[in-house]
């Protein structure tokens, strides 16, 4: 992109404890100290190829949570890094195959 496109794409950030991923997130940043779940929509509504940016800027630990018992990686559930590690902000992308969750880099 040239950076004169127009492209643009949500951000929500999020400072209560629970959060449940909407079809109009892109970016969701997890706020303060506390420690924070993220419900991943269901797989079977989501289009394959879909991806969710996460940056958890907070020290607690931000765990991503499939649907059900939708997987991400083949497990229920993905704890990302918390904010604070070595001075690092925790990032994480995942993407839908249209039937589980991978990710696509952490930090």
């Amino acid at each position: 992109m040239s950076g004169f496109d127009d492209v643009s794409f949500t951000v929500t950030t999020v400072a209560g404890t629970t959060y449940t991923a909407t079809a109009n997130d892109y970016v969701v940043i997890l706020t303060n100290s506390a420690t924070k779940t993220v419900n991943l929509p269901a797989v079977a509504t989501t289009p394959p190829g879909r991806v969710y940016q996460f940056i958890c800027t907070n020290t607690g630990v931000a765990t991503l949570d499939g649907n059900a018992s939708e997987t991400i990686n083949g497990s229920t559930t993905f704890a990302m890094t918390a904010g604070t590690v070595g001075g690092v902000t925790g990032r994480c992308s995942i993407v839908s195959d249209g039937t589980q969750w991978f990710t696509l880099n952490s930090q």
